[in-house]
């Protein structure tokens, strides 16, 4: 097939919003599909190419890789400003107003960027069909507006969550207005529950990938904490239930590991741990090295965020099994996700939770992973469920 991936988050940005339209695009490709990635340029001053450019790059291009093509945004100064916060409140508020209701979204800017190439796409490479995912209103309607122009079916992904992320008293004016896909695939179950509020038609759930790594034995008891930390506050009381268990533990050898963005306000949160183990930040590493990482972990543990309706990286440390600690809760199906595939969660409610999770994984009492249930978790796995979704879209089946 020829599929227009749509995606604001360039490959090469480091961060979750660019690994799973970019990952899919690689998986489907290597299947032999021709796949080209729609995203904003990154970095912001990236100089992008001329349509003109586009179109003689797309006659001579190596599909044996997708062809991502970054686009400027353009314009629409007074959202730019919004998202960043400046400006009153009121001004912000209205401007936020505006850029849904006329604009159709807070993104107008790359969606002007991008809209620039739709003829070069249509001409040089006649799209069989589009996948927007929803980061933002605006990649849904670029996406439904070059399906219009190229006379082709687009799907929707739904991978975040639209109570959350669309202001109040627009979300359902907004979701009318997606109300054409051929299709919907969501990242989770919890994903699909949500969207059913919002749209009717098919759907399908599609969770992401990993990339795949064998969990290896470390000799030291090593902890890792990835990402984002969500929350300072509960970060603060795990760290206190981890500071009584090392306060008690005969373990030796202990390792505090972060990866990740945020090493500062780890730095500064994890301190009541630095005399009772050995902390290293590694700042941002790449996802080969992070899956390296969490496979080698004696313990992977993270926050939970109520508003991510699923967890990217519970699929990553599923997938690296070894044991998991979240605090303070998580969600049914990330459970289930974990049983099924034979993993060790820890779901801790509290400091003593957290002490005695600590304690069983120290001895060693715990469920070792299903290696069937984790041969589903790749990318390229998943994307087997993505090219059926596509295909019958493309079919006219739905």
């Amino acid at each position: 097939m020829r599929a227009v991936f749509i995606n604001q988050c360039h490959p090469d940005m480091p961060h979750v919003c660019s690994l799973r339209v970019s990952h899919f695009a690689e998986a489907l490709v290597a299947a032999g599909h021709e796949i080209i990635v729609l995203v904003e340029a990154y970095p912001r001053d990236a100089i992008c190419p001329s349509p003109e450019m586009v179109g003689a790059a797309l006659v001579t291009h190596d599909w044996s890789k997708p062809f991502i093509l970054p686009c400027q945004p353009d314009g629409f100064v007074k959202a730019r400003r919004a998202r960043a916060g400046r400006g009153n409140a009121l001004g912000r508020y209205a401007t936020i107003a505006k850029s849904f209701i006329v604009d159709g979204g807070m993104f107008a800017d790359w969606r002007v960027g991008a809209e620039a190439y739709f003829d070069t796409l249509i001409k040089a490479f006649s799209p069989e069909v589009v996948w927007g995912t929803f980061g933002n209103t605006d990649t849904w309607t670029m996406a439904q507006k070059l399906a219009q122009k190229a006379n082709c079916p687009w799907v929707a992904d739904f991978k975040d969550n639209w109570s959350a992320f669309i202001p109040d008293g627009l979300k359902n004016l907004m979701a009318r207005r997606f109300r054409d896909p051929a299709h919907m695939t969501v990242l989770s179950k919890s994903h699909l529950d949500e969207a059913d509020r919002w749209f009717d038609g098919a759907k399908t759930v599609l969770y992401s990938g990993v990339n795949p790594v064998l969990a290896k034995e470390n000799a030291a008891f090593r902890i890792v904490i990835a990402g984002s930390v969500y929350d300072e506050n509960r970060l603060a009381q795990l760290v206190l239930g981890l500071r009584d268990w090392l306060s008690t533990t005969a373990t030796q050898n202990i390792e505090l590991c972060y990866a990740g963005n945020e090493s500062e306000l780890v730095k500064r949160l994890t301190a009541p741990l630095e005399e009772r183990c050995q902390r290293r930040f590694l700042g941002y590493i790449g996802l080969n090295e992070l899956a390296a990482l969490q496979a080698s972990a004696t313990a992977n543990i993270y926050i939970h965020n109520e508003r991510c309706l699923f967890h990217h990286k519970a699929l990553e440390l599923v997938a690296a099994g070894r044991p998991i600690l979240s605090y303070p809760d998580e969600t049914k199906e990330t459970r289930a996700m974990a049983a099924e595939a034979g993993c060790a969660l820890f779901v801790c409610q509290d400091r003593n939770d957290i002490f005695k999770a600590m304690d069983v994984i120290a001895a060693g009492n715990f469920p070792r992973p299903d290696p069937q249930v984790l041969a589903q978790f790749p990318w390229q796995a998943r994307a087997k469920t993505l090219e059926t979704v596509l295909t019958r879209a493309i079919g006219g089946k739905g």
